[in-house]
């Protein structure tokens, strides 16, 4: 039962709504049709559609008329405080909420929709199975139980813990059990990769260890990637783009024009940083 509940949450793959026919571009919100004319950073990544979508659990709305485009291939980070309605625009960018009105179109190069896989906060190791066979319930029943260990042990690989394939989850470390659930979310090859505050009970110097990964891998496989994240420095360190949410409704959107590998302490980082906590603190910069 525990393993099936970690395949629907960890390892969820939803197909793509159909593609909506093209509004008239006097129509079209215009924040829409300029994200949508950047190019694809890459074709094996999601792109990301969101139309005046709205999610109601009681009065207010938690996400209200919410219009949005992410291109395949982009690392978002969506920051806010907390109840602003971060986690509940990720869930339902997954399909994990249902929406109470609006749409959410993905789109892909490939003939069919590539996975989409969350990773949390929590590893949610299974406590009984070794370390690669918890990678491999990523995969859920896809080929044999051979072909997905071969495949639970190269993820492991590209996440630095081939030498702990066979070891229980109890033996690992915190940041060690961080990556095996990384390894089981990318252990599919998903078109999305969504990051739900994966690294908020790690130790810092782990934590900037973990994101340094996260981004190499980002970069060598294009995926999408939508990070959950209150650290503002982990936003800026980590993103193309960085959405701020406030009362369900995307308050700033900013591009990370920083280059990549990106140095701790760079001060173009810490200006923008600044930035976005002087809008978070209400203390808005000048123009």
């Amino acid at each position: 039962m525990i393993a099936t509940a970690l395949r629907l949450h960890d390892a969820i793959t939803i197909p793509a709504r159909e593609r909506p026919a093209r509004e008239s571009p006097a129509r079209e919100n215009p924040a829409l049709r300029s994200a949508r004319a950047e190019p694809a950073r890459n074709a094996g990544g999601i792109g990301i559609t969101v139309r005046d979508l709205t999610k109601s659990f009681d009065s207010p709305a938690v996400i209200a008329g919410l219009d949005l485009h992410v291109p395949a291939g982009q690392f978002v980070a969506i920051v806010g405080r907390s109840g602003c309605g971060k986690s509940t625009l990720l869930r339902l960018i997954l399909g994990l909420e249902t929406p109470t009105a609006g749409r959410i179109d993905l789109e892909s190069a490939s003939a069919r929709l590539p996975p989409k896989r969350i990773m949390f906060q929590e590893p949610r190791l299974l406590p009984w199975a070794r370390v690669v066979d918890n990678v491999a319930v990523g995969l859920g029943e896809t080929g044999t139980k051979a072909e997905r260990r071969v495949r639970a042990q190269a993820a492991l690989a590209e996440v630095g813990l081939t030498e702990k394939a066979a070891n229980w989850p109890a033996t690992l470390s915190g940041g060690q059990r961080q990556r095996v659930a990384l390894a089981r979310a990318l252990v599919s090859r998903p078109g999305l990769l969504a990051l739900d505050e994966p690294l908020g009970a790690l130790d810092a110097l782990t934590r900037i260890d973990m994101q340094a990964m996260i981004e190499r891998i980002w970069r060598a496989q294009g995926f999408t990637a939508i990070l959950v994240t209150h650290d503002v420095a982990e936003a800026v360190a980590m993103a193309d783009r960085i959405l701020v949410v406030e009362a369900g409704r995307i308050a700033l959107d900013v591009k990370v024009e920083v280059p990549r590998p990106r140095r701790r302490g760079d001060a173009d980082l810490a200006a923008l940083e600044g930035r976005i906590l002087d809008h978070l603190l209400g203390e808005r910069a000048p123009a």
